[in-house]
């Protein structure tokens, strides 16, 4: 069945396109061919959730997927569907990947303030919160080559402090790391983790720090 996701050409990146998956990647592995370099962007939504004790939950991509297989990445994430928000599309992919049911808030307030009135049910539900929306190129891995594709994303943070049950297809397993120790992973093991993974840790750093400080 076609996937149709929302796309932006690089020259617009205020009017969505719908294109099928398919062919914007295809397309974009034939113009980094050509010119090595995107035209056009998939917007998605990227998660990172940590637990109440501040372990990050990174998952094992499936040895199946198109591109990035069996490396460590984000929490969860994935494109939008055309027509679709932001929201709904992070609590739809917690669901698809995780298995795990998501409240999601936009702003630093209403998160503390679900985060406390719902401090006891987070081994039911995940509380994630908004952080920022950009545009930036990821080298991500097509058959052993290194292809840069642009994404439109919204990244976001999150807590859950439940058991998770990962979709066979979507996720190969989990993997659970303190957030400090993980920095000392990643310079030991570079090419184990996506390069998504070590790029929103490093951009956004103050803010994951900011957060966890929030947890208690």
């Amino acid at each position: 069945m076609s996937e149709i996701i929302t796309t932006y050409k690089l020259t617009d990146l205020e009017q969505p396109v719908p294109m099928d998956r398919e062919e914007f990647y295809d397309s974009q592995i034939k113009e980094f061919k050509k010119t090595g370099k995107p035209t056009m962007a998939a917007e998605l939504v990227q998660v990172l959730l940590f637990t109440k004790d501040k372990e990050i939950i990174l998952q094992k991509r499936s040895k199946t997927k198109n591109h990035n297989p069996s490396l460590l990445d984000k929490s969860m994430g994935g494109h939008l569907q055309f027509g679709d928000s932001t929201t709904y599309t992070v609590m739809v992919e917690c669901l698809q990947e995780l298995c795990v049911p998501s409240i999601v808030v936009g702003t630093t307030e209403d998160f503390s303030k679900t985060f406390k009135i719902l401090n006891n049910y987070l081994e039911n539900l995940a509380v994630i919160k908004f952080v920022a929306t950009h545009v930036n190129n990821f080298k991500k891995i097509f058959k052993g080559e290194l292809v840069p594709i642009a994404n439109k994303y919204h990244f976001y943070l999150g807590v859950y402090n439940g058991s998770i049950k990962p979709a066979d297809k979507e996720v190969s397993g989990l993997m659970y790391f303190d957030y400090q120790d993980l920095q000392n992973e990643i310079q030991n093991a570079p090419n184990q983790f996506t390069e998504d993974l070590k790029f929103f840790l490093n951009k956004y750093s103050a803010e994951i720090e900011s957060f966890l400080k929030n947890l208690g």
